[in-house]
C-alpha cells in the first residue's frame, strides 16, 4: 500500500514523498535519493518500492524539487540543501523504524555523504556521482534575465544553481573521500560498468572504514536501463539491506 507524505522544512518548503508498505508496515526503511533532474518514479525507484516490501522492507522515495506547492526548485538548491532535506526526512522516520538504510544514486551519493549518517543503519550508493578536474566547466555559465546561472544541456536543458554547481566540482573523487572515510555505516557501492564513475567507485571502497562492498554491474550505464541490469542492482541491494537490519 501506498501513503502520501508531507514534511515541512525549517525554510517553509514541503517535501513530497511516497511510502510503500505492506498492509502492515515492516521494522526497515530504506529511503531512496534520487540524482541530478531525477525523480522519486524513475524505474529503479519505482520497481525497488514494488518489490522490497514483499521481503519486509518498506520504502520511501521523495522529490527534492518539484511542482507541487510549496515543493522547493532546483535552479534554487544546493547539496546541502538536499543534505539538509534528508536529515529531515530521516529524523521523521527514525522514531518509527528500528532500521534505516539510505540509498542515493548519482547525485544522490554527495547528498548522503553531505547528511548526517549517525542516524541510519547502512548506505548504498548507486553509480555515485562527482566532477572531475577536466570536467569543471560543466554545466555551462549562462545568464537568465541578468541573473547569473549555470545550464545544465542534456536534451532538457536544465537551469542550475551557479552554488550547487560549485559544491558538486568539490566532489572530484579525491576531496569527498574524508566524507566517505566517515560515514560510519556500512557502505555498499553498485557501479554502472559501462559508465565512467567506476575509478570514484574503487577510490570510494578504498576509503571506506567499515563494512564495505564494490559491486561493478556488467553492461550497465548510468542508470541501469540495460536488461537485466536492474535485477542485479536492486538484488544486490536487498541483500545488503537485509545483512545489517538484522
Amino acid at each position: 500500500m501506498e501513503k502520501q507524505i508531507k514534511l515541512k522544512t525549517k525554510d517553509k518548503h514541503t517535501i513530497y514523498g511516497t511510502l510503500t508498505t505492506l498492509t502492515k508496515p515492516s521494522d526497515t526503511l530504506t529511503i531512496v535519493i534520487h540524482g541530478l533532474t531525477g525523480h522519486p518514479n524513475e524505474h529503479c525507484f519505482y520497481n525497488a518500492a514494488k518489490q522490497f516490501p514483499k521481503k519486509g522492507v518498506d520504502v520511501f522515495r521523495f522529490s527534492l524539487y518539484t511542482w507541487l506547492a510549496g515543493g522547493r526548485k532546483l535552479s534554487n538548491c544546493t547539496i546541502t540543501t538536499h543534505s539538509e532535506d534528508l536529515n529531515k526526512v530521516v529524523q521523521h522516520f527514525r522514531k518509527k523504524y528500528r532500521h534505516i538504510t539510505v540509498i542515493g544514486h548519482s547525485l544522490g551519493s554527495p547528498t548522503i555523504l553531505k547528511s548526517d549518517t549517525s542516524k541510519v543503519d547502512a548506505v548504498v550508493l548507486w553509480d555515485p556521482s562527482y566532477l572531475t578536474n577536466h570536467s569543471e566547466d560543466l554545466p555551462r555559465k549562462a545568464t537568465l534575465d541578468g541573473k547569473k546561472i549555470r545550464l545544465d544541456e542534456g536534451g532538457v536543458d536544465c537551469v542550475l544553481n551557479p552554488a550547487m554547481v560549485e559544491e558538486w566540482k568539490w566532489f572530484n573523487g579525491d576531496n569527498e573521500l574524508e566524507l566517505v572515510a566517515n560515514v560510519g555505516k556500512p557502505l555498499k557501492i553498485i557501479a554502472a560498468q559501462k559508465g565512467i564513475l567506476v575509478p570514484g567507485s574503487k577510490k570510494y571502497l578504498k576509503a571506506a572504514t567499515g563494512p564495505k562492498d564494490l559491486t561493478i554491474v556488467p553492461g550497465a550505464t548510468h542508470c541501469f536501463d540495460e536488461e537485466g541490469t536492474e535485477e542485479i542492482l536492486l538484488s544486490e541491494t536487498l541483500q545488503w539491506i537485509k545483512k545489517y537490519s538484522k
